[in-house]
């Protein structure tokens, strides 16, 4: 516990700040940008057209008699839609605080680090509450892979790469795992991962392997561990810490790469309004002489979508 006193001593000798968190490792933890690639569109609301997978999927018969017409076929489109919203937040840097601690730090840069991290976090758990949203069918693993003995996370898992490959043409290794920390913890002690990785991987310790191991004995693109937290909490009460994304829930999905175009295929996108914030996020400052302060803001304008029909390109795996 750090020391509280109402009498503070600037000790210009020491010229150094501790820091209580590490913003920067912890940033690290979020999933956001590739389990919601970002597309950037010159509009802030729209409605695009949805090539449906009927269209390839449904048997068409295209026998013809003699002297008969061909065939037709109609090719089905659904609609999709977005609508931004801004989001942003403001730190006002007076003249009096950036004199007072010169010595020690730049208030400006400071302020922007805490506005950039509070962003980053309130993105992801926008991204994850859309994973929510998406009202995905929930499948519940064969065994609970606390059950190291008879657990096979690979077994449940290939179920939903089968599943999605037949639902929208997809193959094995575009797809992404965004599994939480517990659960792959939990998946790595489980002796069916132990025995694969045995042979995979040989002389390693099972409990050491990386994310893009497990994907290669997955046979999938790769795995993303959502580790973020945050301090549910207000000002003033004891810390109380949430994850971003809900233990024992975990998503095999499909997942554009950032900066793709809407056209290619991904279960969940964040629609960024160009014209009003050319990037994510945006940083700017400005005077504002009544309070004698340099007001910094960071923003975004964003809609986290999922623009495929529900459970086409997503696939829900709860480990209970």
């Amino acid at each position: 516990m750090r020391p509280e006193s109402t009498t503070v001593s600037l000790r210009t000798d020491l010229s150094q700040t501790f820091q209580e968190f590490n913003d920067t490792a912890a940033a690290l933890k979020f999933i956001a940008d590739k389990a919601s690639p970002v597309f950037e569109s010159a509009e802030a609301s729209a409605n695009f057209p949805v090539m449906k997978r009927e269209n390839f999927q449904k048997n068409s018969d295209d026998a013809r008699a003699d002297g008969a017409a061909f065939n037709r076929i109609v090719g089905e489109f659904g609609n999709g839609t977005f609508s931004t919203d801004e989001h942003g937040l403001e730190y006002p840097v007076t003249d009096r605080m950036r004199r007072r601690y010169a010595t020690f730090f730049d208030a400006e840069a400071g302020a922007t680090r805490i506005l950039w991290y509070k962003m980053k976090l309130n993105r992801e758990r926008r991204v994850a509450a859309s994973y929510v949203a998406a009202g995905l069918t929930n499948h519940n693993v064969g065994t609970a892979w606390s059950t190291v003995a008879t657990a096979d996370p690979a077994s449940d898992i290939q179920t939903g790469v089968e599943t999605l490959e037949d639902n929208c043409g997809c193959d094995a290794s575009e797809l992404s795992l965004i599994i939480p920390r517990a659960d792959f913890r939990e998946a790595l002690r489980t002796e069916a991962i132990i025995e694969q990785a045995k042979y995979t991987f040989p002389g390693i310790r099972p409990a050491l392997l990386s994310k893009a191991q497990l994907a290669a004995i997955l046979g999938i693109k790769e795995v993303l561990v959502a580790r973020g937290s945050y301090d549910t909490a207000i000002e003033g009460e004891t810390i109380s810490m949430s994850s971003i994304w809900t233990a024992g829930i975990t998503y095999l999905v499909l997942l554009s790469d950032p900066g793709d175009p809407l056209e290619v295929p991904s279960a969940f996108r964040t629609v960024l309004w160009t014209a009003n914030a050319p990037e994510l996020p945006v940083v700017e400052s400005y005077r504002e002489e009544k309070v004698t302060a340099d007001i910094v803001r960071i923003r975004d304008d964003t809609d986290e979508i999922a623009p495929a029909e529900t459970d086409l390109m997503a696939y829900q795996l709860t480990n209970t």
